[in-house]
C-alpha cells in the first residue's frame, strides 16, 4: 500500500501550518448584513434542494464500498450550489462554482471518530484540479490575501513571481463564465478512498458529478443580474427535474496522478470515470426563505462528514479536516 493511503499518514511541519491557516480563515471569517458569520468559503448559496442519490444496479466489484456497496439502493440527499468565496459577491464576479451533495441516515463507521452526523458528503467544483498543491502552497498565498485593502494585489504578485503555473490555474477558472449551475461538471479536485474500513484493501480515486447537458458561455455576461444563477436554478427545476451521472476515476499511476498534489489533472483518457450513481435533483420551487435553505444554510458541508470507506485522502483534505471543523466551530460561537 502506497504510504500516502494510511490513515494516520501526514507530512512534517503540517500540524503548525494547520495551526497558522485557523488564524488566518477565523481572522478573515465576515459576517452577513443579519449578523451570521458567513462561511470563510463559498459563502454564497445559488440554491439548497432536495434531491435522490441512487446507486447504480450494476457496479464493479472492486469499487463496492460504502454507499456503493448496495447497488439500487436509493438515499435522499441535500445539494447546495455555491460560488467559492467568502464574501457576498455579484454572480457575475469571476470565481469557482461549487456543488456539495449530502447524503442523508448514512449508517456504518464513520471516518472522524466522534462524528455524529449520519451523512455522507461529497464536496466540488467546476475545475478538474486546485490551484494550490499542498497544504505549505495554500498559506504562502492565503497569508497575502488576509492583508486588509491590498492583500488580493499582494497574492497575485507573489504568484506573478514565485508559482507562475498556480496562477495559470486560477486564471483558467476566473475565465469561465457560468449561465446555469446545473449545466456544468463538477470535480472533486482532491482524492479519496474507496475501499474496506479497515483500509487494508481499496484504492485511491476522484469523483465528478456530470450533467447531461453541457452548457456554452453567454455571448454577454456584462447584462447577467446580480442573482442569476439563482433564477436560472429556480427557472429550470419549476419545469422539471435535473440529474448528474456521479462517477469515480481510479488512481492509475501515482507518478502521473498523485494524492499529495491536488494541482495535478489526473488524465481521464488514461483513467475513464465510471458511473456509480445518478444524482437526481427533483422539480422544486427554489426560495431563499425556505426552510429548506435556512436549514442548509445551518449544515456543516464537509469531506470528512464520511464514512470510513470513503475518507478524505492527501494533505489539502488533512487541512480542511483542520480548518472546517474551526471554521464550523467558530460560526456557531458567533451566533450565539
Amino acid at each position: 500500500m502506497q504510504q500516502e493511503l494510511r490513515p494516520d499518514f501526514s507530512l512534517p511541519g503540517e500540524e503548525r501550518i494547520f495551526k497558522d491557516m485557523i488564524k488566518l480563515t477565523i481572522n478573515m471569517m465576515e459576517e452577513s448584513q443579519d449578523g451570521c458569520p458567513l462561511r470563510v468559503q463559498h459563502a454564497k448559496a445559488a440554491a439548497c434542494l432536495t434531491a435522490s442519490f441512487e446507486i447504480a444496479s450494476e457496479i464493479p466489484a472492486d469499487l463496492q464500498h460504502g454507499v456503493f456497496s448496495q447497488p439500487g439502493k436509493i438515499f435522499e440527499a441535500i445539494v447546495r450550489c455555491s460560488t467559492a468565496q467568502g464574501t457576498i459577491e455579484p454572480d457575475t464576479d469571476p470565481t469557482a462554482r461549487g456543488l456539495a451533495i449530502k447524503l442523508l441516515d448514512v449508517d456504518g463507521d464513520r471516518a472522524l471518530d466522534g462524528d455524529t452526523e449520519q451523512s455522507q458528503d461529497f464536496l466540488f467544483v467546476d475545475h478538474p484540479v486546485f490551484p494550490f498543491p499542498n497544504p505549505k502552497e495554500y498559506k504562502e498565498v492565503i497569508k497575502y490575501r488576509s492583508v486588509p485593502l491590498v492583500g488580493d494585489l499582494l497574492a497575485l504578485a507573489h504568484l506573478l513571481i514565485f508559482d507562475p503555473d498556480q496562477l495559470k490555474i486560477v486564471q483558467e477558472i476566473r475565465k469561465k463564465t457560468v449561465t446555469n449551475p446545473l449545466h456544468i461538471t463538477y470535480w472533486s479536485g482532491s482524492p479519496y478512498w474507496l475501499g474496506n474500513a479497515a483500509g487494508t484493501s481499496g484504492q485511491a480515486v476522484k469523483y465528478s458529478a456530470v450533467p447531461p447537458i453541457i452548457e456554452t458561455a453567454p455571448a454577454d455576461s456584462n447584462r447577467l443580474s446580480d442573482d442569476y444563477l439563482r433564477k436560472a436554478i429556480a427557472g429550470q427545476l419549476a419545469q422539471e427535474e435535473v440529474t448528474f451521472d456521479f462517477k469515480v476515476q481510479r488512481q492509475g499511476d501515482p507518478a502521473k496522478m498523485p494524492i499529495e498534489d491536488t494541482s495535478v489533472y489526473w488524465d481521464e483518457q488514461d483513467a475513464v470515470p465510471v458511473k456509480l450513481a445518478t444524482l437526481r435533483i427533483k422539480q422544486q420551487t427554489v426560495s431563499k426563505d425556505s426552510a429548506l435553505e435556512k436549514r442548509c444554510e445551518a449544515m456543516s458541508f464537509n469531506p470528512w462528514h464520511a464514512l470510513k470507506e470513503h475518507r478524505p485522502l492527501g494533505g489539502i483534505n488533512r487541512l480542511r479536516k483542520a480548518v472546517y471543523e474551526a471554521s464550523f466551530s467558530e460560526r456557531e460561537r458567533r451566533k450565539n
